[in-house]
């Protein structure tokens, strides 16, 4: 289990006027982004977004000598940087951090109203160990089933990726630009140096190169590759309401002052993920509306490799382990956890 030390793993910067604690946090506005265009009509591309930004982030960057990613977001009507966020990977625990118009949100994108309040959970694997040039983490991104979906290189809709090594996407009127943190010398000088060195990104689609769904049988790239394979997945988007698709994997339980829900929950779905909250976009709305003190999206339950996780989504009153807050849980057999202030949440595996 990880519990409140999250904080410390997350170094935030935020680079386009966004003050916390000033939003009204509106409901999200669902309707499809309109790409902004230069008056050549063309949209910016992602080498001149990122020359452009380089010089916000580059020394933050270069002086953070562990494993972790920056996740830099760049408007793409400007060019202006509106924010980063650096997560450093933890031994034996994955991270995460989550990006939207929330003002909880690590990432906190203010200025567009296509991006939904809680937009996109960024999960970082865990290390064997903390050293400088270790290679790559692995992390992966899931929109978190909002109106607008992430856009890769090609202009192709994701739901979400996994990779190891630099990826860049475009979502809801920003450029994401996410890259490797560790070694000082992938940050040279030269915005355009920089630019040079990033590899190629090859995009892979999880169901046609793995029948099983199974990441760890496709090949990922060496160290020393000038390639990042970027794996296209499934997300909760996917899921919808059909939880049981598929073999039963668990159940997910949730005891509210008044009510009781039982879930079975399919593994198919699990791996998907699962949205817990009160937004009619959730999977347990019937035991989420007994509480208001939940957030409208308020965690996400999702099986990576041999992990069950619950990621608290940038809720307004928490998760809680133990009487402890968390931002990202792991699940054992005898975990209980509160969501909010009063609704607990227990998950027994079957078969």
């Amino acid at each position: 289990m990880s519990g409140n030390g999250m904080r410390s793993t997350l170094g935030i910067s935020l680079w386009a006027g966004q003050v916390r604690g000033t939003a009204v946090n509106a409901q999200t506005i669902m309707r499809p982004a309109v790409r902004p265009q230069l008056q050549q009509g063309r949209a910016y591309a992602a080498r001149d977004l990122f020359v452009a930004a380089y010089s916000r982030f580059a020394d933050s960057c270069r002086t953070f000598d562990e494993p972790g990613i920056a996740v830099v977001a760049v408007d793409e009507a400007t060019g202006a940087p509106a924010g980063i966020v650096k997560l450093c990977a933890q031994v034996q625990r994955p991270v995460a951090a989550i990006v939207g118009r929330h003002d909880r949100c690590d990432l906190y994108l203010a200025h567009r109203e296509e991006l939904s309040l809680r937009q996109l959970a960024i999960v970082l694997d865990p290390v064997k160990n903390w050293q400088r040039g270790a290679s790559n983490v692995r992390y992966r991104v899931l929109d978190l089933r909002t109106g607008t979906p992430i856009v890769d290189e090609d202009g192709k809709p994701m739901r979400g990726l996994i990779a190891e090594g630099p990826a860049i996407f475009r979502c809801a009127g920003y450029a994401m630009f996410i890259l490797p943190l560790g070694d000082p010398t992938d940050w040279p000088a030269s915005a355009s140096d920089a630019w040079s060195m990033l590899p190629e990104r090859v995009y892979l689609d999880e169901l046609e190169n793995a029948p099983q769904g199974s990441i760890p049988q496709i090949r990922m790239p060496r160290p020393d590759a000038r390639e990042t394979y970027i794996t296209r997945t499934g997300g909760p988007r996917d899921t919808g309401m059909r939880l049981a698709q598929g073999d039963a994997a668990g159940v997910l339980e949730l005891h509210t002052p008044n009510r009781q829900v039982t879930l079975t929950i399919g593994h198919k779905a699990l791996a998907d993920g699962i949205l817990i909250g009160r937004y009619s976009r959730c999977d347990a709305t019937e035991a989420a509306h007994e509480d208001h003190s939940l957030s409208r999206v308020h965690a996400l339950l999702i099986q990576v490799d041999d992990r069950l996780l619950l990621v608290d989504t940038a809720s307004t009153n928490g998760t809680f382990a133990h009487g402890e807050p968390a931002r990202v849980v792991v699940f054992d057999g005898t975990t209980e956890l509160r969501l909010g202030k009063r609704t607990f949440v227990r998950w027994r595996w079957v078969g």
